[in-house]
């Protein structure tokens, strides 16, 4: 399998775990974190997506395809939790992811091993392209799994968090 087949598969299923446990989840309890934690699983999936335009997207197309704003509500430095009040809803946050993991999957299907192995930023290290996007692919996982506990905490409690 060459690089671009292999990443397609990875992105394919990192994605499909995210989609899963966001439809998943009470939609009252989309927004909200429990006692000691600091996101919510709406943020988690966000970031996501706010992930896969920035390690995957903008490394091979040169610009960023997010909805305004997202950044500041997903971003590595996004603003605190409590002040965004205007989380997407579920459907439209899932169109985004859905819609995003097709146009990673044209990418990745477009791009050459050799456009693949390449430095992606000579300033940022010697990673290549594909490591940068398998970070960012890795990244969400961790995220999921983050998603996956506070589902968990939500259903334990069988109300919402």
């Amino acid at each position: 399998m060459n690089t671009s087949a292999t990443l397609q598969e990875v992105a394919r299923q990192v994605r499909q775990d995210t989609l899963q446990i966001l439809d998943a989840a009470e939609l009252n309890s989309l927004t909200d974190a429990p006692p000691g934690t600091s996101n919510h699983i709406m943020w988690h999936a966000g970031h996501a997506l706010w992930l896969q335009d920035l390690l995957c997207i903008e490394l091979l197309t040169g610009h960023s395809e997010l909805p305004p704003d997202w950044g500041e509500k997903f971003g590595m430095n996004c603003r605190p939790l409590h002040q965004t009040v205007d989380w997407p809803d579920r459907d439209e946050l899932t169109g985004l992811l859905q819609r995003q993991l097709q146009r990673v999957l044209e990418l990745l299907a477009a791009a050459s091993d050799e456009e693949l192995t390449k430095t992606a930023n000579p300033s940022r290290g010697p990673a290549a392209v594909s490591d940068r996007i398998i970070h960012g692919l890795h990244d969400e996982a961790k995220h999921c799994g983050e998603m996956y506990l506070l589902l968990k905490l939500c259903r334990a409690k069988a109300t919402p968090c």
